[in-house]
């Protein structure tokens, strides 16, 4: 849950489709702040939890272990 993938994928959307801004930080700060007491639910943090390949189909972990569909 909150985890976000980066890829090299590009979209086009229009402007009018953005709600909001986001904030996306590593996985043990996620969980620093997560932990932490002034953290109330937010639902704009995530944290970037590897990379996906679009040509491949490839999905790698931050840590760089292949995840196999």
């Amino acid at each position: 849950q909150n985890a976000l993938y980066q890829s090299c994928h590009e979209d086009e959307n229009d402007v009018q489709t953005i709600s909001h801004k986001c904030q996306v930080v590593g996985r043990e700060h996620y969980e620093q702040i997560t932990r932490s007491k002034k953290y109330q639910d937010r639902q704009d943090l995530y944290y970037l939890a590897g990379t996906y390949d679009p040509t491949t189909g490839r999905l790698v972990t931050a840590d760089g272990v292949p995840i196999l569909c």
